[in-house]
């Protein structure tokens, strides 16, 4: 079953990218997209921040695998960090994220921003932005369809 389509998840991440400005407060913003399809998800929010903000607004790849750390370009302390990826469950891949952020202390302020919200926590991740609820049952999975690194869908299966 489709939850989002492409049109859907175009407005919802617009929406998103407004947020992330409000949650600013004219601080610099940096991008974090985990793994492929959060990666996905945080050009396409790059891309509406940048138009919305008039500024260059910097995205690095980070993931979510345990033995590879990652330390961000870092400009100043009062940087705003924002951890993107597309589907959050038990919070795990979000939480071994921020453990392979090597500098993550240095930032001014970090928020977590997914596309859905599950629910379901297992870790202590809490998403502050999020584009969509779903509460799932334990057999469902959702997951978004990309296409030449671009979001089409979200897609409930069981």
């Amino acid at each position: 079953m489709i939850l989002l389509d492409k049109k859907r998840i175009e407005r919802t991440l617009k929406r998103m990218s407004y947020q992330i400005l409000e949650e600013a407060h004219d601080h610099t913003i940096h991008l974090a997209g985990i793994n492929e399809r959060g990666m996905a998800v945080a050009a396409k929010i790059q891309t509406f921040l940048e138009n919305a903000s008039g500024k260059k607004i910097p995205l690095s790849a980070i993931t979510s695998k345990n033995d590879t750390p990652v330390q961000l370009p870092k400009k100043a302390d009062d940087e705003l960090l924002v951890i993107i990826d597309d589907v959050i469950f038990s919070g795990g891949t979000v939480f071994n994220s921020m453990m392979n952020i090597r500098n993550l202390s240095e930032f001014k302020n970090i928020i977590v921003s997914v596309l859905v919200d599950r629910g379901h926590r297992k870790y202590p991740v809490l998403a502050s932005i999020v584009g969509f609820h779903h509460p799932t049952k334990f057999n469902e999975h959702v997951s978004l369809q990309i296409e030449d690194k671009q979001p089409i869908s979200v897609q409930l299966t069981k």
